[in-house]
Parts: C-alpha cells; structure tokens; sequence
C-alpha cells in the first residue's frame, strides 16, 4: 500500500471525523454524557455541583395541558348584539315613516322586499301612529333593559366568570337571564295587544346572546397558566450520586444528565480547546487505524496488488455512506438505530470481493458507527452478530446473488439476535415487536442498498456475476458467432472443452459456469487466421511449411493476445479474460520448437513460449487440462479406453513437471477428480459405434 492509498485513508479519516464533530460532539461544547436509557453504565457520575432537576418537555406538556383544562371559560358581555337589535328597529320603522298612510299590504309588500315575510294582519297597528310609536319606544327600551342586564345561552355551572383588570370574577348566573327566558319576557310584554303577533315574529332576531366567551382573555390566561407552572422539579445536591457504575440507566437518570447538562450551559462551563484537541486526535487515529485495516485487508484479497488507486475509493466511501445514514437517523430524522442499514455495505463488500473481507468490513463498519450511535453496545451487538449470521449463510448456500434470499437471511438472524437479547434485558411484548419491526425495515433497506451497489460496481470492475455469465452462453454472442461462422473446428473444439471443464468444476467445487464460459471464449483468438490452425484447416501444415518456425510460433501465440483484445472490446469479465490469458501458461509450443532443433535453429528465449501467465485459479487449470486432453485425443488414434487414460494421465504429470499449476489453488486430490470426471466425458466422445450391414450386401 503506497502513499496514495494512505491518501485516501487520511481524507475519509478527516471527513467522519468532522462529521462526528458537527453531529455529535460539536452540538456541545461542554461536558456531555453518551449514555441513553437501558444501557448498563461503565463509570459513576457524581453531581460536580447544585443544580436544578428539569422536567421533560413530555411531563411540562401534560402539566400544562391539565392546568389548562382546569381554567374556567371567561366571559365577555358584547355590546354589538344590543346595536344589531335597535338597528333593525330602526329600519323597521323607518319603512313605516316613509309609508305614514299606506294600506298594510303596501307595508308588507314592501317590508317582504326587506326580507322580512310580515302578513298584512300583523302591520294593523301602524296606520294607528300613537301605537306604532309607543310600540317603538317600548320596544327599544325593553330590549335595552334586558342586554343591559345580559343574555346567555345555556350554561352547565352555577356562576358566570368574568376576567377583569388581569382578575377572574365569578358572578351568580341567577344575576343574568337564559336566552329562551329574555325572549319569553318580551313576548309576555305585548301579548294581547295588536302588536302581539309583530313582535313574536322578531323576537328571535332582536333577542340574542350577548355575553359571549372571552378568547382573547382565554389566551391570556392559558399564557399565564403555562408561565407558572415551575420547569423544575427538585435539586440533585453536589456529591450526590446521579448514576451508578453497572447500574442499568432509566429514563429519570439520563433526565438528570440532561439538566446537569443544562446547568453546564448556564454556568457557562466549556470544554477547553486542549480538551477538544484531544479528542479531535483520539478520534481521527482511531478512525485511521479502522480504515488502515479495512484498506490493507482489501489490497491483500485483490490480485497480487494489481487493483488501481480508484478501487480503494468505494471501500472508504462505504464508511462514509454508513456514517451519512448513521447521522440522518439518529440526530436529523431521530429515529432508533437500529434503523440503520448496517449490513447493506458488509454484504455488498462480500459479494464484491469476499466472504473475508464481509466480515472484516462489518467489523469495521461496527467501530465507525458505535461513535454516532452514542457509543452504545445493545445496537452494535445486533449489528455485527446478524451480519455475521448472514455472510456465513449466503457462502454455505452460495446465495451470492439471491437477494430475496438474502433479505430472508437478514430478516431471521436479526430476529433471532433481537430476541436473544430480549430475553435476556426482559424486555415487554411491545419493546420486542417494536425492535423487530425496526429489524425488519433495516433488512429491507439494506437489500435494496445491495441492489443498488452491487450491481453498479460490477459493471464499473466487470466483475463475472452469474447473470452475466449466462448472458455470455447465448450462442447469439457477436464472438461466438464469427467463432462459430469462421473458425467452425475450434467452436466445436471450445464445446467439448466446456463439457469437459464444467464436469470437473462441478466435482471439486470450483465455478462450473465460469469455466464453461471460459472454455467458450479461450480461443475466440483463432478467428484471426483461422487457417494456420488444424482443427480448421486440416492443410494447416502446408501454409507452415512457408514460414520459418519461430514466425509460426509467433503466430499460434498470437491467439492469446488477439483473444484478450476482442474481449476486452466486447466487455467480456476480467475472470474470462484471465482465463484465455492463462489457458496456455508459459508453456513450450513444443511442435515448433522440436521442427527448429531439427533445422539446427536457436530455441533458446520466449521465442517458443506461451507469454503466460500461469493459470491462476481453478477454473483456468481446468480449462487448460480440458484443452491440451480434447485435442490429444482427437489427434491421437484411440483404440480403448485404456489410450484415454494414459493421455489424460501424461498430460497432467507433463503440466505439473512444467510446473504450470504452481500458482494456483489446486492439489493432487482434485487433480485426481478432475481426472474422473472428465473420463466419461471423453470415452463417450471417443465411443465407436456399431457397424451397422449395408442393406444391399444383406439381400
């Protein structure tokens, strides 16, 4: 690892850390306490000095609204009611002045235009102009009289409260009269006389409610309610003990830490800049230290160190990522942590680059977020051990990229670890359901979170996923078509090589499809000159004759380059690539070097070598071995089985006394079955069949 990748560890390094400090260090500069309710305390806390207990905004809120609800409705007496009253007797009236001799039809007639509907029989008593006029003066007067003394709907208490000159004054409602009483009043005045049926008709508009609720004084008095009720309940006396060591910590002790918190605030206590150096420097070497190893681990897994500087990107990103969504839920959005998508960026890093560096991530992904969760253990414990439950599930079922069988994986173990847990806290019904419940949802996002960069960063590193694999096997392929059109005997050659090297991928447990898909394209090279191979040009020999035996060789090995080019135009996976890149080695081109040592010509150098390199894993020795034993076998006259053996036999000692499987993770044990499971493939091919009579020789 170089400097530039310890470039990228210092920049990620800065950036959590700055993000620790901005969310959930710099919020305060004082003394602040990472302990959250039903954690079990590591240290004691001793109260440094006096100070206040303050009540949650939960308890302030229903003291309150019990206060509130205690008040009594204050009432105002309205005087618009009044002025609606004798203005609409006024305007009654004023009809009647503009009309001293009218019929009473014409009245009504016009007073209907008014929107008053008054029948003829009840307007007699207005062409009698003393009566009318003493009626308006009567009425005025009694309607002021009974506003004066005020109106009320009906009301359940005993007493009217009025809110005067910042006092409540509760008055007798005997004092005041009931709204259906003050209209009965009034209609008991004329009953009986010629305006009797006149005022019945107004009375419901002309009497109404005037003392009415106060809400502005409401207002008022809920504010001064709110402002006396004390925010404090209690003092927490110097040297007196807030939380004890191994103590679990309830929701009063961490409102304790809250309020000395405060009081913190209040005596202007403040960490020093020394003090938040050091954490600072503790921070950063211990998020250093975490991506250090993360980043070295991964530069072991991939190839000998070859990935370039932008690979080691998407690792630190990850953390970033967690840390990013580690914020968002606990300080921005305030929800529980166990919200958090943690085994999206383990999992994802797992079917990317190994089941190892999965779980070395999902270690490392526990460290960085433990800051920004509090530093508590309950979260981190259900974290890591269901990651870990589900890495080890998906390498036994080799669920790679069964995602729905992933989600399932994350569901269960989370479940399990959450109940575990449960019952070990006792926690209730509700808390278990609930934790559950918040499982499941971090299972999904995660999944989708996989779904997500999984399939992005395979494209971006043309990584060899069985999707793609199976794509590469549709004979529609451009590659295995111009294979197929234009070298005919080495399409059918990379047939049987696939048989071959899937049967025995599949008996040591290598990738099967990986090695028939490398088997397809190993020699997708020959299409360029197709004709100086044999198995298309059977006169392959006469068009070498003419060339000098280190040109042939050039061009035989040439092959391999021209593969590797036509695959990486056509995007073909780096592990394809790597096994037309190796399915040769460095081995001897053994015919050409054999005709120079006759023609007394130099063979010494790479002149007659396969450029290499040596196959590097299982699957390109199989492809290797399935080539040289088809061909050999085809070139060979084969009279029994026994001739089958020996050549499969001769061609892998010659290979390990060439030592072409030095350099991969193969042994005699699986030698040994790839030898018996590629033998029924190749005496099937090799069978003779019958010789069946000719019709006309048997009649």
């Amino acid at each position: 690892m170089n400097s530039k990748y310890l470039i990228y560890i210092i920049l990620t390094s800065f950036v959590i850390v700055g993000l620790y400090h901005i969310f959930a260090v710099g919020r305060f500069n004082y003394p602040e306490f990472r302990l959250k309710a039903g954690q079990v305390a590591d240290a004691e806390i001793i109260a440094p000095f006096d100070f206040p207990i303050l009540k949650t905004a939960e308890q302030l809120s229903v003291e309150q609204q019990s206060s509130i609800s205690a008040l009594p409705n204050p009432y105002q007496k309205a005087e618009e009611p009044l002025f609606e009253s004798i203005s609409q007797i006024d305007r009654l009236w004023s009809v009647f002045y503009r009309n001293p001799n009218a019929d009473p039809t014409v009245l009504a007639k016009e007073l209907g235009q008014a929107g008053l509907n008054i029948s003829p029989e009840m307007l007699q008593f207005a062409q009698r102009p003393q009566l009318r006029d003493r009626l308006y003066e009567d009425l005025r007067s009694e309607i002021d009289e009974l506003y004066k003394r005020g109106i009320y709907e009906p009301i359940d208490a005993d007493s009217i409260v009025f809110y005067n000159q910042g006092r409540l004054e509760s008055i007798p409602k005997s004092n005041f009269i009931d709204l259906q009483a003050a209209r009965q009043q009034l209609k008991d005045k004329y009953e009986g006389t010629p305006s009797a049926g006149f005022v019945d008709l107004l009375v419901e508009s002309l009497i109404v409610p005037n003392l009415t609720p106060d809400e502005a004084s409401r207002k008022e008095l809920n504010q001064q309610t709110i402002g006396s009720i004390p925010a404090t309940e209690g003092v927490v006396l110097q040297n007196e003990v807030i939380i004890r060591k191994n103590a679990r910590v309830t929701p009063t002790d961490i409102n304790k830490l809250e309020s000395l918190q405060a009081a913190y605030r209040n005596r202007n206590v403040y960490k020093s800049p020394f003090q938040q150096m050091l954490l600072a420097l503790g921070m950063l070497i211990f998020v250093f230290l975490v991506l250090l190893l993360t980043n070295h681990y991964y530069g072991v897994e991939i190839t000998e160190g070859k990935s370039e500087v932008v690979d080691f990107l998407p690792v630190n990103l990850g953390y970033v990522l967690l840390v990013v969504m580690g914020i968002l839920s606990n300080y921005l959005l305030g929800l529980n942590s166990l919200f958090i998508p943690f085994a999206m960026i383990a999992v994802a890093a797992a079917i990317l680059v190994s089941m190892d560096f999965g779980m070395i991530y999902a270690v490392g992904s526990m460290l960085i977020l433990t800051p920004f969760i509090n530093w508590e253990t309950y979260t981190p414990i259900i974290y890591i051990l269901s990651t870990m439950m589900v890495l080890v599930l998906i390498r036994r079922q080799n669920a790679q990229h069964e995602y729905l069988t992933i989600w399932f994986y994350m569901v269960v173990s989370t479940s399990l670890v959450i109940l575990a847990l449960s019952i070990y806290k006792s926690d209730s019904i509700l808390i278990l359901s609930r934790n559950i419940g918040y499982g499941l949802i971090s299972s999904a996002l995660s999944v989708v979170g996989c779904l997500m960069i999984v399939p992005y960063y395979e494209r971006k590193w043309n990584r060899a996923t069985k999707q793609t694999l199976l794509e590469l096997l549709d004979f529609n392929h451009p590659l295995l078509k111009q294979l197929a059109t234009q070298a005919l005997g080495t399409y059918h050659h990379s047939l049987i090589v696939g048989n071959l090297a899937e049967r025995a991928a599949e008996a040591i447990g290598a990738n099967p499809l990986l090695a028939r898909v490398g088997s397809y394209y190993h020699d997708i090279g020959k299409v360029i000159n197709t004709e100086i191979f044999t198995e298309n040009n059977k006169n392959s020999s006469v068009i070498h004759d003419l060339y000098s035996p280190d040109k042939s060789s050039s061009l035989i090995k040439n092959h391999v380059s021209e593969g590797i080019i036509m695959a990486r135009q056509y995007k073909i996976p780096q592990p394809v690539i790597d096994i037309i890149m190796q399915h040769h080695g460095d081995s001897h081109i053994r015919f050409f070097a054999d005709k120079a040592e006759k023609m007394s010509l130099p063979t010494e150098g790479d002149t007659y070598k396969y450029p290499g390199p040596k196959p590097q894993s299982k699957e390109a020795v199989l492809v290797m071995l399935a080539d040289i034993v088809e061909s050999t076998t085809k070139s060979k006259i084969i009279a029994s089985d026994d001739d089958i053996v020996q050549i499969v036999d001769a061609t892998i000692a010659r290979l390990i006394r060439d030592k072409q499987f030095d350099e991969a993770p193969i042994t005699m044990k699986d030698l040994n079955i790839i030898k018996e499971s590629m033998l029924p493939v190749l005496k099937s091919i090799n069978h003779k069949r019958l010789d069946y009579p000719d019709e006309n020789a048997k009649s």
